[in-house]
């Protein structure tokens, strides 16, 4: 009886195994196809963006190209961010931490909101035609069945929504604190590792400043905005890298592990956060221009950003685990273990 419940148990369990690892393999191959098709379409808007707006937005809805930067600004960023969480959802099927699922859930969710609205609309208001004089005409009122396009994309995403949720609540149940199969090293080698990378990194760069950056940057700033940049802005420039050199220092010396050493990792943390939103920013000043340069130009500062964010976690992290203190247990006083027997 005892070797028939252990074969059951076993059986069992390696079902739920082979369950999971159906389950992890095809939410990998979700994110991976996602990821290119999102890719794919996203290069082809960049490539065909002036008859997109000529064709769509001046000759369908009357819109002068470049007149409404939010419509530029909104496209990019949900194409960019799919990208991105397209990325996290493969990493996480490696088998990191299930957390790398929240902004694919977060992102997919707001573009299924999205399709739908788009599908109402499509449906109350069909597109409008060349000739005005053709409103009425059966072929205008065939036009709302377009709407159907975006609400099948909608149940199709809305069910693969559905899958990567699964997930996230199955690693959630069996989530395990053994192993970090995503970090084969300790935490806070690692960020010692990032801080001499970025010392190594940031000592190069200030010296490419003085000898020919600071003239090139002035240059494109110039034909940019048409105003040479000031004595002051440059030597800003130039105190940031010696600061991010500093704060890499300093880094590397508070991720040894020592508790009175944290506080040497908050100047790196405060100085490359305010990097990370001064990116951030950045991409979405550019992304609301007109030409693909600076849609080029946005992208890198949003891959600039998003890398040192995951940096920047990573950090944070090991300056929290060292704040933890350790529970010591304390025994309380038996009077019977002085007596002597």
């Amino acid at each position: 009886m005892v070797e028939e419940e252990d074969d059951k148990a076993g059986s069992l369990s390696l079902r739920v195994c082979c369950c999971c690892m159906s389950l992890h393999q095809g939410t990998r191959t979700i994110g991976t196809s996602f990821f290119f098709i999102t890719l794919g379409i996203y290069a082809t808007y960049l490539v065909f963006i002036e008859d997109l707006r000529d064709k769509v937005l001046d000759d369908l809805y009357h819109i002068k190209p470049c007149t409404v930067p939010p419509i530029d600004t909104v496209t990019d960023v949900t194409f960019e961010y799919s990208i991105i969480a397209n990325l996290l959802l493969v990493v996480a099927c490696v088998g990191c931490s299930r957390w790398l699922l929240v902004p694919w859930l977060v992102m997919y969710f707001i573009n299924i909101l999205f399709l739908l609205a788009l599908a109402i609309w499509m449906f109350v208001a069909p597109l409008p035609l060349l000739q005005p004089a053709q409103a009425n005409n059966i072929e205008y009122q065939m036009l709302r069945c377009l709407g159907f396009i975006p609400l099948i994309l909608c149940a199709a995403v809305a069910y693969f929504w559905l899958v990567i949720r699964s997930l996230f609540i199955e690693m959630g149940s069996g989530e395990k604190q053994e192993q970090d199969v995503c970090c084969p090293i300790k935490m806070k080698t690692g960020v010692q590792i990032i801080g001499g990378v970025l010392s190594i990194l940031s000592g190069v760069v200030l010296v490419l400043y003085f000898a020919k950056l600071d003239s090139l940057i002035n240059v494109k700033y110039q034909q940019s905005t048409g105003v040479e940049m000031s004595r002051g802005q440059l030597t800003l420039m130039a105190g940031s890298i010696v600061l991010a050199v500093m704060v890499n220092i300093l880094l590397i010396l508070g991720g040894s592990g020592k508790k009175w050493r944290r506080a040497l990792v908050l100047p790196w943390l405060l100085f490359y956060g305010a990097g990370i939103i001064f990116c951030l920013m950045l991409h979405l000043y550019y992304t609301s221009l007109c030409w693909r340069e600076e849609k080029i130009i946005g992208m890198v500062c949003l891959g600039t950003g998003f890398s040192f964010l995951v940096l920047w976690s990573v950090v944070w992290i090991v300056a929290a685990e060292m704040g933890d203190k350790q529970k010591t247990i304390i025994s309380r006083p038996n009077p019977l273990g002085f007596q002597r027997l």
